[in-house]
């Protein structure tokens, strides 16, 4: 991604002088998206067939250092499409040799360490490839994040007051493979326990994750679970995933892309749930 410098130093007492940095980034997109693929299904835009989508976003990342050496800094967004004056996606963050604390709009721990497997298309496509985490809703949360070598540590709390979200994951990133667990829970649904790994054999990367929640009150485990493999050979790429939701709902889906080179590529894909219609996009992204 290419990033414009806004500002670059910032003057202090005397002889002493701190760098501060403002940077600018974009990435947008457009393309065609049919989210209701049977013949005559009114899809959930009120729109029977395909239509027309775009989006385009700006991001925002400022960051400096005091002179005692610790890292400090902060990011939003700005959609520039349906609210283009509000922003999302944001973060104040201090760092140093103890790790970093971010506050703001987070994902909880247990996502931010295992993650999803990869998706298709390039709107997402329904993120049908998903699990659900039950942490990270809140817009206000504190982040924890420490590592060291090939560990990395995350912890997590929601807002004070709301839900009392809380999570930690660890993740452990080999040559060619890794593994992850988190753990998170709040006092409104229950916990949920999730493991992750990852694998890359030549031009192939295997991605699987598996989920178990228990509710609050009692009551049976519910698992959920998202494989998906992707082949990437020069500017081309090809991705199929499959998962279970907590509902025991199925979902599957197939895509491809294509590197056009400048920051723009081309994606297309499809992907359906059990006793849903399929959805299809395709289009081009660019990032700025």
């Amino acid at each position: 991604m290419k990033k414009i410098l806004l500002a670059t130093t910032i003057l202090v007492a005397g002889a002493s002088v701190a760098a501060a940095e403002v940077t600018l980034s974009g990435s947008a997109r457009m393309g065609i998206v049919d989210d209701g693929f049977a013949a005559g299904v009114v899809d959930t835009d009120g729109v029977d067939g395909a239509v027309f989508s775009s989006r385009a976003r700006v991001s925002f990342s400022m960051s400096g250092e005091t002179d005692g050496g610790l890292s400090f800094g902060a990011s939003f967004r700005a959609d520039n499409a349906g609210g283009a004056n509000s922003g999302t996606a944001g973060g104040v963050y201090i760092s140093g040799a103890f790790g970093k604390i971010t506050m703001g709009d987070n994902d909880g721990a247990a996502q931010q360490t295992v993650g999803q497997v990869d998706g298709v298309g390039y709107t997402g496509n329904g993120d049908l490839n998903e699990i659900a985490y039950i942490t990270g809703a809140d817009d206000e949360s504190v982040m924890y994040s420490y590592s060291m070598d090939a560990i990395t540590i995350n912890a997590s709390v929601g807002q004070t007051g709301a839900t009392d979200e809380r999570g930690v994951g660890v993740a452990y990133a080999g040559d060619g493979f890794g593994v992850s667990l988190g753990y998170e829970e709040d006092n409104v649904q229950g916990s949920h326990i999730v493991v992750g790994a990852s694998a890359s054999f030549s031009a192939i990367t295997v991605k699987a994750v598996y989920g178990t929640f228990s509710p609050l009150g009692g009551g049976a485990n519910l698992n959920q679970y998202a494989v998906s493999a992707t082949y990437a050979a020069d500017a081309l790429s090809a991705t199929v995933f499959t998962r279970s939701s907590l509902a025991d709902v199925q979902a599957s889906g197939v895509g491809i892309g294509y590197d056009l080179g400048g920051g723009a590529a081309f994606a297309a894909g499809y992907s359906k749930e059990e006793n849903a219609d399929g959805r299809f996009d395709a289009g081009v992204t660019f990032s700025f």
